[in-house]
């Protein structure tokens, strides 16, 4: 309904100017004029105010990309009366992207030369007629016009307020309205639909089943645990809170390091999407932001933080085998069936809440300047695109819901591949190791080969050309064997570790492990900075051997510091990394991934303001975006994963495995995957 709603709002803005717009335009003109103090109106004073009209100082910089007038005054405007006493419009706020061209007369040559120097400080095009407009980056700038209008009315607001600047230069304004940009009090935007009213009483309902579960297991507490009970008891908080998120053992258990690098991987991935995300904000050195951050040394962690997705794919392949191991070796048996279903509920249920979000409720708790133009086409696309994230092929479909959802889509493939690699480790590990090496070795061929022949870069980079970045993207970062090394590595390490291989080392040998892998992850995270260096010049040859060796040998580290932290080799890295509290937090991790993009969304778009970002800025953005990400992390996990991993518990205990000693402990292993 919304999506129809949209599409009808679109027609009514695109169409011509009626006759109702055009009589308030020129009422809006009329209260503007200064030679007639009698007719100026307060309210066209501050339609024109909360307007934008001039280039901002830091021209070079280019901080005059985003100029956002003032959305709130804007949009409190009441126009004048009409018949039935009620304002004939309010104020309409819309983005327009600025067209400055050249008339044809004596001022032509004197144009030309500014419109020339303009072009060579902001480093753009190059001029090659005097006739044609002037290039410049695309602009989101603000206009205050009746609500009465549609795009070709707030169109003629806008060039005659650009007049303002534009014709003592010599120049005409030409303005392009955004179509997905404005809004007024009112215009219907904001109005709740199907969807979100059948989200909202879903998770009413959810809320009002675990409000009643809990008092239940409070009030009752003597009652048997089965049959609805335990239906119940799935959804009670605490169950949830108290006895499983919040419950912390006394020691962290055989994997306990996994938690701390979870949770710690989990944190850098936020920081890096903040680093990312900067450039979408209204700024006042876009310019030297880039430039400045990609030539920093101590940047390089964020230029090469796609490294903590690698880190997942080796802790999700590293599960993926030592669960099954550790069950068949305590007596119990694999069972597929079990492991598909089991695999897809626990990862679908959550994302499919958080798609529903997304293409729902999302874009009714805030509005702003911004707010409107990042939100809409995120809700389009999350409505049309839906069904490819919840199958897992949103990589190769190319239509993402939630952007971050590529990660899921591989991760889900490699999981449904990989029984073809643990049932020959269970029958015949000799075979499956052999496998492992071959299938990561063809990986690593291929990535080579492909970013030879392609001549692609050495990862994805920020100083890479629009065209060959989203090469790089389709045909290496989301496709499925190109990203397989990481994963296969961690299924070897998964059945090393359930084997319980023990090397005796004397202290040398560990601290010769430990140099070793010390050196070999700063050597991949930093030798990202060759080609950001300035005046580089891309090598297939060079780029080739990177890109395809860089995530094995990052993942051959990591390898080391979880076998270190198991064999009692860890030292303080294993005290940190298996510190008791890093385990709520490793719970979470999963829903964190799902939801924190969004608190990072609500932040930017909320913004009314420019700033000037710098590393300082950049934390406090991460600090905050962690707080607001708590939220709604607690909110579906508490209310969806939890509930539903408690759910799939009892039914795959009694209907996919038959009862022994084993199958609990294996839940319980099986539930820590993210």
């Amino acid at each position: 309904m919304n999506f129809w709603r949209g599409v009808l709002f679109s027609l009514v803005s695109t169409s011509f100017v009626n006759a109702d717009c055009n009589a308030d335009i020129d009422e809006y003109f009329k209260g503007l004029d200064p030679n007639n103090p009698s007719d100026l109106q307060l309210w066209s004073l501050e339609m024109f105010d909360s307007s934008s009209k001039f280039f901002t100082d830091g021209v070079m910089e280019l901080a005059f990309r985003y100029q956002l007038g003032n959305f709130d005054q804007c949009v409190a405007i009441n126009g004048p009366q009409g018949t039935d006493g009620n304002p004939r419009f309010t104020g309409q706020y819309c983005f327009f992207d600025i067209g400055l061209q050249l008339p044809s007369n004596d001022e032509v040559k004197k144009s030309f030369q500014l419109q020339q120097n303009l072009q060579r400080i902001t480093n753009i095009y190059t001029a090659k007629a005097t006739a044609e407009p002037l290039n410049i980056p695309r602009t989101f700038w603000g206009v205050c016009a009746p609500s009465s209008c549609g795009l070709d009315g707030v169109k003629r607001v806008a060039d005659f307020n650009m007049q303002f600047f534009a014709n003592p230069l010599g120049f005409e304004a030409n303005t392009t309205v955004e179509k997905n940009s404005c809004y007024y009090e009112n215009d219907g935007s904001m109005v709740l639909d199907a969807a979100s009213w059948c989200f909202i009483a879903f998770s009413s309902l959810l809320v009002c089943l675990i409000s009643v579960s809990t008092i239940l297991e409070i009030v009752f507490p003597t009652i048997g645990s089965s049959g609805w009970k335990s239906i119940f008891n799935a959804f009670s908080l605490k169950q949830t809170l108290i006895n499983d998120l919040l419950k912390l053992p006394k020691k962290s258990g055989h994997l306990g390091c996994l938690h701390g690098m979870r949770t710690l991987t989990m944190m850098w991935v936020i920081l890096c999407h903040t680093y990312s995300i900067t450039p979408s904000f209204p700024m006042q050195n876009f310019k030297s932001f880039s430039a400045q951050f990609m030539q920093q040394w101590f940047m390089a962690p964020i230029l090469n933080g796609y490294l903590a997705v690698d880190t997942f794919f080796l802790l999700g392949g590293l599960l993926t085998v030592y669960v099954p191991m550790m069950d068949v070796a305590k007596g119990g048996k694999f069972n597929v069936l079990k492991y598909y279903l089991y695999r897809y509920l626990r990862i679908t249920i959550p994302l499919a809440m958080a798609i529903w979000f997304a293409s729902s409720v999302n874009i009714y708790i805030g509005k702003g300047p911004l707010w409107f133009f990042n939100n809409r086409s995120a809700l389009k696309y999350c409505q049309e695109n839906w069904w490819p994230n919840l199958l897992y092929i949103s990589n190769y479909y190319f239509s993402y819901c939630l952007l971050h959802s590529w990660y899921l889509c591989v991760d889900m493939q490699l999981a449904l591949l990989a029984p073809l690699i643990i049932y020959p480790l269970i029958k015949w590990p000799k075979y499956g190791l052999v496998a492992i090496f071959l299938l990561t070795f063809g990986s690593i061929a291929a990535v080579f080969a492909v970013t030879y022949t392609e001549n692609l870069p050495w990862t994805s980079q920020f100083n890479v050309e629009g065209v060959v970045a989203e090469r790089y993207g389709r045909i290496i970062y989301g496709n499925t064997p190109m990203r397989a090394s990481p994963y296969l590595i961690g299924m070897a390490l998964g059945y090393a570790l359930s084997k319980k291989f023990h090397v005796p080392l004397t202290r040398w040998g560990v601290f010769l492990g430990w140099l070793v892998s010390t050196a070999l992850a700063l050597s991949v995270v930093f030798l990202i900075l060759v080609p950001y260096s300035e005046g580089y010049v891309r090598n297939a040859l060079k780029s080739a051997f990177y890109s395809s060796l860089h995530r094995p040998a990052w993942s051959i580290s990591l390898c080391w510091i979880i076998w270190a932290c198991v064999n009692g080799y860890g030292g303080a890295v294993d005290k940190i990394l298996s510190w008791k509290y890093f385990i709520p937090a490793s719970k979470l991790t999963f829903c964190g991934y799902l939801m924190h993009i969004s608190a990072l969304n609500l932040y930017s778009s909320l913004r009314r303001t420019p700033f000037f970002v710098s590393h300082i800025e950049n934390w406090y953005v991460f600090s905050s975006c962690i707080f607001l990400t708590l939220p709604y992390t607690l909110l579906l996990y508490l209310v969806v994963e939890a509930p539903s991993m408690n759910l799939m518990r009892l039914a795959f205990k009694k209907r996919l495995i038959k009862p022994g000693p084993t199958s609990g402990n294996t839940n319980k292993m099986l539930e820590k995957k993210s």
